[in-house]
């Protein structure tokens, strides 16, 4: 979505009510839009149709603002999961592959939607600038890895296959993972960026791309299998 507003629609536009999460989620657009480096406070407060003043009422700079940016994102990864526990408890009910291709389908398309495409797209670029977006990247694949290894231990079949290999695959697994969900959103984008007169503004706005969640599927199929031999 475009972060540039005419002064004319500025003024006569009603005001609406801002705080500090909307402010947050204007901010993580507009960066989806050309990156939070780049982002300025005017780019923020055109967005929201406010005066750039404006945000001096809910953040004292832009620091303050990345802080609180920071903290939204770590709190909103705690609620994104590859398994949750309620499909965990379902392995003994459910044919494993069926099971954990749904969850990593489900993983993918959770990533189309407002905001965790912006949060996703923001963390993947400013973990490699910023210590404390480093730290919620790691804390998250940690968390997925642990979660895939929890699924991969209870239907392991493969006597072969000990707790340090499994914690192994899960390791690779999520890399894999996530290598997938990077192309599966930059492609997203760059269509969304190679045709703004679609109007197209989200990434939810678009079908889904079969071929690659297709990928996905067989990936994880293939790699249920391992423990079910």
């Amino acid at each position: 979505m475009p972060c540039k507003l005419t002064t004319g629609s500025l003024n006569s536009m009603p005001r609406p009510l801002i705080n500090q999460e909307k402010i947050i989620e204007a901010a993580l657009f507009c960066a989806f839009d050309k990156g939070m480096g780049e982002t300025s406070l005017n780019d923020i407060s055109n967005y929201l149709s406010i005066k750039k003043a404006s945000l001096y009422n809910h953040f004292a700079s832009k620091e303050d603002m990345l802080k609180a940016i920071y903290t939204y994102c770590s709190d909103f990864y705690k609620k994104v999961n590859l398994i949750s526990d309620e499909e965990l408890s379902k392995t003994s009910s459910t044919q494993p592959e069926k099971l954990f291709k749904s969850c990593c389908v489900n993983f993918i398309k959770k990533h189309e939607v407002d905001p965790l495409s912006q949060i996703y797209t923001f963390i993947s670029s400013e973990k490699y600038f910023t210590k404390d977006v480093l730290d919620i990247y790691c804390s998250q694949l940690e968390k997925l890895e642990n979660q895939a290894f929890l699924f991969f231990k209870f239907v392991n079949k493969n006597s072969s296959i000990d707790n340090a290999a499994i914690k192994k695959e899960a390791r690779y697994f999520c890399m894999g993972l996530i290598s997938f969900l990077d192309r599966y959103i930059a492609v997203r984008k760059e269509t969304i960026r190679q045709n703004p007169e679609s109007g197209v503004g989200a990434l939810f706005a678009l079908p889904s791309d079969d071929k690659m969640i297709s990928e996905v599927s067989k990936f994880a199929e293939s790699t249920v299998q391992k423990f079910l031999a």
